[in-house]
């Protein structure tokens, strides 16, 4: 794996090109935060065994933890960027951190093994999939309490809010579905029905399209979200002899750029992460990132792109316009979650 670069972390702009890229990077700072002229950038992985952890941004560098209790599982930061929101797989629970003191605030009981949650965009109610029973758990964040709870199949595990805050997104392991949700009535929509079992997606700004990982490949499907019908599929040839991983999760983590134009995904399979250029599903990069790449999540300023290494228990930084990893960083023992977002805290 090359690591050209301690020297080469930077925050250029959402640029897919590598010349571009290559001419913005410059060298790491060494502050604990990356301040911009929106606010902080702030960096945080989720470990299975070891609580929440706060990284320097640029360094990738421990510095500070939130004890959540035994099996956090998702993060989500609340719109104006002051509240982590966090579940907890055996607890049952969802916890209001503030961001400033990283002190316990609030917490909410929910189903059985609540999974990665979403906020409408007011931030008024937080989106609670339950992968222990068929669900999502509607929880009002004004009063910490479950207010509702939504039958999107079972085993539902990953809820997004569409980029406008329209409608929300519930995936469903158990029933190979996306129930869709609309926010201003806490009621399901309509019901996507998929050809496999839906892992990580995202959605285009324009609403047309969800992009979803299915278990059993390396790769992608796009459904155009006006039939809910597959319109094109990306799928990378596993290698013979690859070792099965749980649930057949060869393919884990997805970001598609805000300029729309990269997908990326984490390829907990192969060890790889790639990256696509879009709509025309071209690939972009294959980038070997040993150690189970697992999540990722993007820095604001547009470089670099976090993935988490589950089984190596590090964190690693892509440069996406130089295509490699410029920095890895050890932070526990089993990363899986990872947010970076803008806070007006310092």
């Amino acid at each position: 794996m090359a690591l050209a670069g301690a020297l080469l972390l930077a925050g250029c702009g959402d640029s897919g090109s590598a010349g571009a890229a290559a001419s913005a990077a410059g060298s790491a700072t060494s502050s604990a935060s990356a301040t911009t002229q929106s606010g902080t950038v702030r960096l945080y992985v989720v470990d299975r065994y070891e609580g929440v952890r706060r990284l320097d941004p640029s360094t990738l560098e421990v510095i500070d933890s939130i004890d959540s209790g035994p099996r956090p599982h998702g993060i989500v930061a609340s719109p104006d960027g002051r509240t982590l929101y966090i579940t907890l797989e055996v607890a049952n629970e969802v916890i209001e951190v503030d961001v400033a003191t990283h002190e316990i605030l609030r917490r909410a009981s929910v189903g059985l093994v609540p999974n990665e949650p979403t906020l409408s965009a007011d931030g008024r109610y937080l989106f609670v999939p339950l992968r222990g029973e068929g669900g999502t758990d509607v929880v009002d964040t004004e009063t910490m309490t479950r207010v509702k709870t939504l039958d999107t199949g079972a085993a539902s595990h990953n809820a997004y809010t569409a980029p406008d805050g329209g409608l929300v997104y519930a995936t469903s392991m158990g029933d190979n579905q996306i129930a869709v949700i609309d926010p201003a009535t806490l009621e399901i929509e309509r019901i996507i029905a998929l050809p496999g079992q839906p892992r990580p997606m995202s959605l285009t700004d324009d609403g047309r399209f969800a992009h979803v990982v299915l278990s059993g490949m390396t790769g992608f499907i796009t459904v155009d979200l006006s039939t809910d019908q597959e319109v094109s599929r990306v799928s990378v040839p596993i290698p013979e002899g690859t070792p099965v991983p749980p649930l057949d999760t060869y393919t884990h983590g997805m970001l598609l750029t805000p300029n729309q134009r990269e997908l990326w995904i984490a390829a907990h399979g192969t060890n790889k992460v790639y990256g696509y250029l879009m709509p025309e599903n071209a690939e972009l990069a294959e980038i070997d990132v040993p150690g189970g790449p697992h999540w990722l999540t993007l820095n604001p300023d547009g470089e670099p792109l976090y993935v988490s290494l589950e089984t190596a228990g590090q964190v690693a930084a892509i440069h996406r316009g130089l295509r490699e990893v410029i920095r890895i960083g050890n932070v526990g023992t089993a990363p899986t979650r990872v947010l970076a977002f803008r806070t007006p805290v310092s």
